[in-house]
């Protein structure tokens, strides 16, 4: 029984991926560990989305690398977005790589493997080879291995059909392939019978759901049949285009308990020629006219969005509009990056390209104001009753509880800390807590008994 690791790099998509790519392995009879130290076979599962997550990709690749010189590590592989892009130069770059495998070719990942360290070592690549899985056969679960999890992604679509010119994911992953609906049910059905609570719907853009199925099931139908799983603590939506955004979607949000009040929309920017150079479908006016339904109809809703700061062509009156934009205070949590020049990209090509500096002073701009924007809303929720999805015990200390209300994303948003540690709140639970302070992007709460 060959020993692997895993290391997985990138978004909650990108973790989907490496627990389908876990579920294989285990299946085909590895011994998966936590730590690579003691691992004859490690995985890395890579994300190439811009610039920093290439770098920060090739130095994990170069730091795991240092493993093969020990009488544990027989095989590195490498899988996922870099090879996609890169090819297979990426062999020659980095000789110390025995195996890589692109974005859909992890299926076979575990018989290379196995002829690799056994009686037939050769490099494989296999990058570009598409394999048709079968998504209601894999577990996207890692309960065989790990303790039960309060929370996990169900992603429901493959690649990309918007064409955003600073974007490579459509030439990275292809374009969408939406998950049929009776496969992301079962999937979910197992999810919950193995502990988990809250269901985190991603895809590249969820609100491009079903589009290219035969029967062309939207989004809400996905979410009603989500909703009738038994023993579904709460549905969470990540990644919608904002002009997808369809008056049936805000009202189900507006009324189903379970659907978290909670919106993850991506507008990259609002300036309407940044717009249209970015590709992007939307105009200043149709994103103000869709934020303003969500606050109207869903009262109390937290909305979470991602801007970039210089893009090709952005002036200051630009950038203006877009730092004006996010001082109004429609977003509660913001993520905000600074544009790279992505190789490949329609975007790289632009004239008016901004120098490096200016970008880095209007990011800082944008995420000072965005903070107090933010420490603002939480502020406003002292004194509040929440329902808390815990998820175990803090990982600052072991006196206290870390969980998450509705308007908290896992991993990208603040957590909800419990001072009163309770042992018989297990993992998973859903409680209502008082919120008596906030600091920064967490909140501290006492459960109510």
């Amino acid at each position: 029984m060959l020993k692997v690791a895993v290391v997985n790099l990138g978004c909650p998509k990108n973790e989907v991926d490496a627990e389908k790519l876990v579920h294989l392995l285990i299946e085909a009879g590895f011994e998966l560990l936590a730590e690579v130290d003691q691992a004859e076979v490690i995985i890395v599962n890579t994300c190439a989305f811009i610039q920093p997550a290439v770098e920060e990709a090739i130095e994990t690749i170069l730091s795991l690398a240092e493993y093969k010189k020990s009488a544990y590590c027989q095989a590195l592989v490498v899988g996922g977005c870099l090879p996609q892009r890169y090819g297979s130069g990426i062999l020659k770059e980095i000789p110390e790589i025995d195996l890589l495998f692109g974005a859909d070719g992890f299926a076979q990942i575990p018989a290379a493997i196995k002829n690799f360290v056994g009686k037939q070592p050769q490099k494989f690549n296999l990058v570009h080879q598409l394999c048709d899985l079968d998504y209601s056969e894999i577990n996207p679960l890692l309960q065989t291995i790990s303790p039960p999890q309060a929370f996990s992604y169900l992603k429901i679509a493959e690649g990309c059909d918007n064409r955003c010119s600073y974007c490579m994911i459509p030439m990275i992953k292809g374009k969408q392939q939406s998950i049929p609906i009776e496969t992301l049910i079962s999937q979910a059905q197992k999810m919950v019978s193995g502990g988990v609570r809250e269901i985190n719907v991603i895809a590249q853009d969820i609100t491009a759901y079903g589009r290219d199925l035969k029967e062309q099931p939207t989004l809400c139908n996905l979410l009603t049949e989500l909703l009738q799983i038994s023993n579904l603590g709460r549905l969470r939506l990540l990644y919608a285009y904002p002009y997808r955004i369809s008056n049936d979607l805000i009202e189900l949000i507006a009324a189903e308990n379970q659907l978290c009040n909670y919106l993850d929309i991506p507008i990259q920017h609002i300036s309407d020629p940044i717009l249209k150079l970015m590709g992007r479908r939307d105009t200043s006016k149709d994103i103000r006219l869709t934020l303003e339904a969500l606050k109207t109809k869903v009262p109390g809703i937290f909305l979470r969005s991602t801007v970039m700061v210089g893009f090709p062509g952005e002036s200051e009156t630009d950038f203006a509009r877009l730092l004006g934009f996010v001082e109004e205070g429609f977003f509660d949590y913001l993520g905000a990056f600074s544009y790279w020049p992505e190789d490949g990209s329609t975007a790289a090509k632009f004239p008016h390209q901004v120098p490096d500096t200016i970008k880095d002073e209007r990011l800082q701009a944008v995420l000072d104001a965005q903070r107090q924007v933010t420490e603002k809303r939480l502020r406003a929720k002292i004194g509040s009753r929440e329902r808390v999805l815990i998820e175990g015990l803090s990982l600052e200390s072991d006196l206290l509880l870390q969980g998450r209300c509705d308007f908290q994303a896992p991993e990208i948003d603040g957590l909800t800390y419990i001072t009163e540690v309770d042992s018989d709140i297990a993992p998973g639970t859903l409680v209502d807590a008082d919120i008596y302070d906030a600091h920064e992007f967490d909140l501290f709460a006492k459960v109510i008994r």
